[in-house]
């Protein structure tokens, strides 16, 4: 073991670490921690690896560090796009002090317990989308004690908007936490009442005690993994800006590749376990099987050009509805159009306004309106 380390394990006790502490961050067994504290230094000095190859990227990986992103799998794959070809060795050597010594500025708070706490935020985000610069808000949910995460596109910030993700998230993780934290109020809540307590929306009042868990603000007693998961973790992680998009749904299932393959296949830095192993020990509650009505109706009547008009667009449905009265209902980034409990039509959301949506089946069927119909 380098001497570096052990040098490393005698500043971290001098600033009051725990020797079980001290282990859990470099990875250690507790024996050799308090061997090396009672002046027993590694018997064999392995000879220093040569971390020239990384001289012209040290400062980033500080930057980065210190930003949050300790993941050496992450940054690995960032460095290798500014041109680095050395071996992933070296990133790791290189790293392991560094590690030890931000994840120490933690504080002592205690961590969430298994299935006790996730947290929900949401951040803004700009991208080119379909060749237009769109405003889009980014969703983020994380379990506070596996650091497992789930995120979501959409383009508002509304309580349904919220509620569906949420929905979507819970799914993904496999179950509820107990606790659920909103660091960003905006959309949860009313403001703030004469005694200073949090004035709820109604509807996430009913929605959590449909899905049986308690409501929190950010200010929790836990050791809250802001920074290093959650919004900036998937900004700076998830270079959205590196892809191509045409609509918001291949977004998602972008992401969502990455949640899979990346994000949750990483290894939990304080325990060193791997997140999906965490994640098998949430003891998390079972959603309720009874699906919550989120989504707000929208009714329209029925063009005698076969269209319905939503924010500004216009789609089509069948030709023998004109002139009825449907409902439209957004959901997953698709527009889906019912006459009753029937559903007519489904139609991809569009980005833009003004823009006219018929399918070639609606056309055959509808009435005779060439002037109006888009080529």
């Amino acid at each position: 073991m380098r001497n570096e380390e052990y040098l490393t394990v005698q500043e971290m006790k001098q600033k009051g670490m725990s020797i079980s502490r001290i282990a859990q961050l470099l990875g250690r067994d507790r024996k050799t921690i308090r061997r090396w504290l009672n002046g027993k230094p590694p018997d064999k000095q392995h000879h220093l690896p040569n971390l020239q190859k990384l001289d012209p990227y040290k400062d980033y990986i500080y930057q980065r560090m210190n930003e949050g992103c300790i993941n050496a799998v992450m940054l690995l794959k960032e460095i290798r796009h500014k041109g680095y070809q050395g071996e992933a060795t070296l990133l790791r050597e290189y790293m392991r002090p560094l590690r030890s010594q931000i994840q120490a500025k933690g504080g002592n708070r205690r961590e969430a317990l298994p299935g006790e706490e996730a947290r929900v935020d949401w951040g803004e985000i700009t991208v080119n989308l379909h060749g237009i610069q769109t405003k889009l808000y980014l969703f983020v949910m994380t379990l506070e004690y596996s650091q497992i995460i789930y995120a979501e596109f959409m383009e508002n910030q509304k309580l349904e908007t919220l509620l569906n993700c949420q929905l979507h998230a819970m799914e993904y993780f496999g179950g509820v936490t107990r606790h659920v934290i909103y660091e960003n109020l905006r959309s949860v809540s009313s403001g703030l009442d004469s005694q200073g307590r949090i004035v709820w929306n109604r509807r996430l009042i009913q929605f959590a005690g449909h899905y049986h868990f308690m409501m929190g603000f950010y200010g929790s007693r836990f050791n809250s993994s802001r920074g290093e998961r959650g919004i900036r973790f998937v900004k700076r992680n998830f270079r959205v800006n590196e892809y191509t998009f045409t609509q918001l749904g291949e977004m998602n299932d972008k992401v969502w590749d990455w949640m899979d393959d990346m994000a949750n296949k990483s290894v939990h830095e304080a325990s060193a376990e791997r997140l999906v192993d965490r994640l098998a020990r949430e003891e998390l509650q079972q959603i309720n099987r009874d699906r919550f009505e989120i989504a707000d109706h929208h009714f329209r009547k029925v063009s005698n050009d076969c269209l319905v008009s939503y924010q500004a667009n216009h789609y089509s449905v069948p030709g023998h509805f004109a002139g009825q009265v449907v409902h439209i209902l957004e959901q997953d980034g698709c527009i889906r159009v019912f006459h009753g409990t029937q559903e007519i039509a489904v139609h991809q959301k569009a980005f833009g306004k003004q823009q006219i949506f018929r399918q070639e089946e609606h056309s055959r069927t509808g009435r005779k309106s060439d002037s109006n119909r888009v080529k």
